[in-house]
């Protein structure tokens, strides 16, 4: 696989390939147009070797819909679009756990973590990571359903330049400039916590503070004392991210999405940022750009009118709450432990899952509390509250109430599952690199 010390391809080479994709799960007409217009910004050579990729986990209904407008899009642009829907994917997912040569316990556990019903926010990336091997990529692009780019109509600056751009630098030491390159967001935050802080923002911060260890130690190695800075077309400029700004849904990586995965459990928020969280632990540069894209709520989402998707965030988040305090144990761990997870330019997959297992078990007990101590904020900010806004708050309290008992449990099972795929990562990934020399893409999708 390729390592941190290993050579920097240029990523604006004609001939070098790229996948850009989208995880959907929502109508997307907007957010494709505005995708399809970064990609068809490109010089012809390098746009015919980018793969855009519409990862489908809708609905029958809405993927009719969405594929009207892929197909038109694709007709009309010339550019090289590819759905894999849920069916693809279960092919292509059979196909790479055979071709890795998995069996037992092993072969069961890669297919129960890759082939999740909806509302795991791993799963796009863990399917977009093993097209982007298929495909011979060198970096895998992501945007969001519900987000929107911009192309600079003057410059031709948009987030795909200057990603490919800050990608393709080398540093003079070895290895890449940059590992992870994206930006931020306008418009609605993505963490919906309107309610919460409708009467005072001390709600929110009691819950973020559940998930803090009592005392963290210096971080090692130091960060460094000088941002780094780089000039990028149009004008646009980027920045080393030292505190963690980068937005997954407008950000592209290279490299560290061959190392792990991303957590393929269902119903975790914030479980599709351990590789760009990887990259601070390792001291492998992430850098934030200036170009942002704006995020929008559908019409039910900014009315708050689905009682059951308030219920099933809220369990979410607070599961998040104890993913959190374990990962921030693991981050720590991670660190003192570097030179066994980083050796000689190599990383190795079945150390990390191990460090992570081994965090989990040393933290459970500072964890226990996590979910009765979140009911609680969640029950004072329902007893403030009155109106509209105290019933949507007991909606989600009751939600909660119901999930309290089974959170500790199913987030250690989530950890544990993590843990297994990340060991077994490196083999699907050099799997798919294998499939992809005798078989097209256009096999599993349309």
């Amino acid at each position: 696989m390729p390592t941190p010390a290993g050579n920097v391809p240029d990523h604006l080479a004609p001939t070098v390939r790229r996948v850009v994709y989208l995880p959907v799960n929502r109508p997307f007409e907007a957010a494709f147009h505005s995708v399809a217009a970064e990609v068809a910004s490109l010089e012809k050579s390098q746009r015919d070797n980018v793969t855009l990729l519409v990862v489908d986990d809708c609905a029958p209904p809405v993927s009719r819909a969405n594929r009207q407008v892929t197909e038109r899009v694709a007709r009309e642009s010339g550019l090289r679009v590819h759905t894999l829907d849920q069916q693809g994917w279960r092919r292509l997912a059979t196909t790479l756990i055979a071709a890795s040569g998995l069996t037992g316990a092993d072969r069961a556990t890669a297919q129960t973590a890759l082939v999740k019903p909806t509302g795991s926010y791993g799963a796009g990336p863990n399917k977009a990571a093993l097209v982007a091997a298929l495909e011979g990529a060198v970096s895998l692009h992501r945007r969001d359903s519900d987000q929107i780019t911009t192309v600079d109509p003057d410059t031709g600056a948009s987030p795909l330049r200057l990603e490919a751009d800050l990608l393709s630098r080398a540093r003079p030491e070895g290895g890449a400039a940059a590992y992870c390159a994206g930006s931020f967001l306008t418009g609605r935050p993505t963490r919906d916590r309107r309610d919460l802080e409708r009467d005072s923002t001390e709600y929110a911060a009691r819950i973020d503070a559940l998930s803090q260890l009592p005392s963290a130690p210096a971080r090692h190695p130091p960060l460094p004392p000088v941002r780094e800075r780089a000039a990028l077309l149009g004008g646009q400029h980027a920045e080393r991210d030292l505190t963690g700004v980068v937005e997954m849904g407008i950000a592209a990586m290279r490299s560290v999405y061959e190392w792990i995965p991303e957590m393929p459990a269902v119903g975790i928020l914030g479980s599709d940022y351990f590789q760009k969280g990887l990259l601070y632990q390792l001291d492998l540069p992430v850098f934030h750009h200036s170009l942002p894209a704006r995020h929008t709520y559908e019409s039910w989402r900014t009315e708050q009118r689905d009682d059951s998707h308030l219920a099933w965030y809220v369990r979410a988040e607070v599961r998040y709450a104890v993913l959190r305090r374990h990962w921030n144990s693991f981050n720590h761990l991670l660190v003192a432990e570097r030179a066994r997870v980083l050796s000689d330019g190599h990383f190795d997959s079945r150390v990390y899952g191990e460090l992570f297992v081994e965090a989990l078990h040393e933290g459970a007990r500072g964890a226990e509390s996590i979910p009765d101590d979140f009911v609680a904020v969640y029950r004072d900010a329902a007893n403030a509250a009155t109106g509209e806004v105290r019933r949507r708050l007991l909606v989600r309290l009751a939600g909660l109430e119901e999930e309290t008992g089974a959170v500790n449990a199913y987030v250690a099972g989530a950890i544990h599952e993590f843990a297994a795929l990340s060991r077994l990562w490196p083999g699907l990934i050099s799997a798919a690199q294998r499939v992809g020399r005798t078989t097209a893409l256009e096999t599993f999708t349309h």
